[in-house]
Formats: C-alpha cells, sequence, structure tokens
C-alpha cells in the first residue's frame, strides 16, 4: 500500500520507494513524457509521440511512430498512473499529470538537463582489451576489498580497484581510467551522491552505479537527479554481489 501526502495545492499524492521511483524515472521516455506534462499539465496521446520523435536520437525518418504509441499504452503510460504520477483518459487520449510538483518535479528537471548533457557529451570510452576496469568506493573497514575479491573471483572479465573514502577515490581517478565507477551512498566528509556530482563536472558519460544500504525516495531521486547510471541496494549475501557485477557489465558495455 503506498502511504498518502498532501501537496500544497492540497492534492493527495503517493509517495514512491527508492526502487520504484528510479525504474519510474531511469527511463528516459518516460522522464519526456513526465517532463512535459510538468511543462503543459496535459497533452494528447499524439502529441506526446511527437515529443518522443523529437528528442529520439534515430534519425526522423526511421522513428517507429507505431512502435512509441504502443509502448506508450501498454507501457509507459499505465506505470506511471499506477504510481500515481499522471491519469490518462482512453476515451479523449488525453493524459494529464498529477504528482509532479515538490521533489519529484525538481528531481525530474534534474535529471532531463543531465540527460541533455550526457547526450551531448555522447562520445563512448575507448577500453583497450577485454577487462572492465571498475572502481569500488565503501568505507566500511574491509568491505570493498571483500566485494572486490569475490567480484574478480567468480568474473575473469573484471577487475577492481577499492577506495575506502570519495576523497581516495578523486586521487586515484587522477592516476587511472576506469569503466565503470561503483559507490556507497552514505560516507563521510564527501557522500557518494557528492562524489558522482564531481564526477559529472569532469565526465558526464562514465558509469557510475550507487551501491547502498540506504534506500529511500530522497536518495534514489538525487541519484537519478546527479546523473547516476544505476542504483543497487546492498544485500546480506553474495547474490547481490552477482546483481552488481550484471549492472556493471551492462553498464560498462553500453553503446
Amino acid at each position: 500500500m503506498k502511504d498518502e501526502v498532501t501537496t500544497p495545492d492540497g492534492h493527495d499524492r503517493a509517495t514512491l520507494p527508492s526502487d520504484d521511483l528510479f525504474r519510474v524515472l531511469s527511463d528516459s521516455s518516460r522522464r519526456t513524457v513526465l517532463f512535459h506534462l510538468r511543462q503543459h499539465r496535459a497533452a494528447t496521446l499524439d502529441e506526446l509521440v511527437d515529443v518522443l520523435s523529437a528528442t529520439s536520437t534515430e534519425d526522423s525518418g526511421e522513428y517507429d511512430r507505431a512502435h512509441a504509441q504502443t509502448s506508450l499504452l501498454h507501457s509507459h503510460l499505465p506505470l506511471l498512473e499506477d504510481h500515481g504520477l499522471l491519469t490518462y483518459d482512453p476515451g479523449e487520449r488525453i493524459a494529464e499529470s498529477t504528482n509532479l510538483q515538490g521533489k519529484i518535479g525538481e528531481w525530474l528537471d534534474l535529471a532531463v538537463r543531465q540527460q541533455i548533457r550526457f547526450e551531448n557529451a555522447s562520445e563512448t570510452h575507448d577500453r583497450s582489451g577485454d577487462e572492465i576496469m571498475v572502481l569500488l568506493v565503501d568505507d566500511e573497514p574491509g568491505l570493498p576489498e571483500t566485494i572486490g575479491a569475490y567480484i574478480e573471483r567468480e568474473n575473469d572479465d573484471v577487475e577492481v580497484t577499492t577506495a575506502a573514502s570519495a576523497l581516495e577515490a578523486v586521487s586515484t581517478l587522477e592516476d587511472e581510467s576506469f569503466d565503470c565507477i561503483v559507490s556507497d551512498y552514505d560516507m563521510p566528509a564527501i557522500s557518494g551522491l557528492d562524489f558522482l556530482k564531481a564526477v559529472r563536472e569532469e565526465d558526464p558519460t562514465l558509469p557510475f552505479i550507487v551501491f547502498t544500504a540506504k534506500g529511500s525516495e530522497r536518495v534514489a531521486g538525487e541519484a537519478i537527479a546527479t546523473g547516476v547510471t544505476d542504483y543497487v541496494q546492498k544485500g546480506p549475501d553474495s547474490e547481490q554481489f552477482d546483481v552488481l557485477v550484471e549492472r556493471i557489465r551492462k553498464a560498462a558495455t553500453q553503446d
């Protein structure tokens, strides 16, 4: 069940769990739809397809409008409606925003700006060889070494360098290059998100995964807005490390 809170304008809205918020806002098509509705409050289905077409990286002559409409009707709009972010009237074919003010709206604005920045810096990183070089940052004594050792033992194509703080990680980045950064959120002096902001100032495209036990709507929203590539919650056993490796591999090898 969703906990209901009331916005300053008197409308009820649902508070999204962190994993749900990340799943909803990490998709670029859904961000585009919500950003348009945040600006215009309502839009027809055809208008939303036009917006997706205009912001697509595909050649305009190759953009599949029918596929975009199907995805909106059967995937994106139902998901966004289920999470209380919009309503859709199938008779009128009109979507209307319901929960895009306050913090969620601010995160959405920042995430879209970060997306534009990422697209403007779309050149991919060159990697030598097949190994995925990972910088793992966590201040818990012994934990990054334990995680790194497990990952390297179970995965021949991943090499892990560890750092015990964001400051140490920054120094490491000055001397070495990596295919992906994995960082804890709750660290002293410089938090994982502050570290992410610093990385994004230098490199908008370097894959960055927040790996943390501190899950909340605020953490997920700030991570999305700052340009995180993925968000993985820590678990009590090594299975979560396997999940992390899957996300690392996906982030480091995406086109």
